[in-house]
């Protein structure tokens, strides 16, 4: 059995490793086009838990709307730098 420390992260650092995870490349942008309660669904969660866990995320620069459009997500260089130190330190 491998070790990991992921179930030791807490839920902001899940929602923000599932946005990487569900992240599509259109014309060399990288966004998250997952409503609220498909993130909410996939790290079972309930949507209002979601939802302030994303207004936190967005408070904190980690992710940012894409191009200022609702459900669309872009993560930040500071969301990215979190992602790799934590699933650095996870391996």
């Amino acid at each position: 059995m491998e070790f990991t420390l992921e179930p030791f992260a807490n839920d902001s650092f899940k929602i923000l490793k599932s946005l990487m995870e569900h992240q599509v490349e259109v014309k060399g942008h990288w966004y998250v086009a997952l409503s609220q309660q498909e993130i909410a669904d996939m790290n079972h969660m309930s949507k209002l838990k979601t939802n302030r866990i994303l207004r936190e995320l967005k408070e904190g620069n980690f992710v940012i709307p894409y191009q200022n459009k609702r459900g669309k997500y872009e993560i930040t260089e500071q969301g990215h730098k979190v992602l790799r130190l934590m699933l650095k330190n996870n391996t």
